[in-house]
């Protein structure tokens, strides 16, 4: 869905698309050709995304939605609006350091996406509404919820 087009389409499809940076909270890639990881927004290195982690490169990018693999084989791809001023020089090397070790193999398999949030790597919904949604109710009121009685019951106990 990295690559799909964002404008047109229903009113469902739009919704959709705008759900993708709240699925990214808890998707990690592990990049195998890097054809289908987004360079700037899926968190491939690290526990977040370079967007997040180097703002200030991101914000010059000529070309936010480029690909891992587009980006790694030829570094003159990840092209910038202005030559970099001391802050940017400084994250860019930082940037190089982090992606030093991470050469993607054009014969490698897919990349496959996990969903950190669930041991078993599993997406659900439970765990993205705990994640951006968490609790603020005390433990005592939250065991509420957690006893095996009517719905209506819980409510009232709540």
């Amino acid at each position: 869905m990295a690559f799909c087009q964002r404008s047109g389409g229903s009113q469902f499809w739009q919704s959709v698309i705008q759900l993708l940076p709240v699925l990214r909270i808890g998707t990690s890639v592990s990049v195998g050709s890097g054809a289908a990881t987004l360079f700037w927004f899926d968190r491939w290195v690290g526990d977040a995304p370079f967007a997040a982690r180097f703002p200030d490169l991101f914000s010059i990018a000529v070309v936010p939605t480029i690909s891992i693999q587009q980006a790694l084989i030829d570094l003159g791809r990840l092209a910038f609006r202005r030559p970099f001023g001391p802050p940017e020089v400084a994250a860019w090397h930082e940037l190089l350091d982090c992606i030093a070790l991470h050469e993607p193999a054009v014969d490698a398999g897919p990349d496959e996406v996990r969903w950190r949030l669930e041991p078993s790597g599993q997406f659900s919904t439970k765990s993205l509404y705990a994640a951006i949604a968490p609790s603020s109710a005390p433990p005592p009121l939250q065991a509420a919820w957690s006893i095996r009685l009517p719905l209506k019951i819980r409510i009232f106990m709540w």
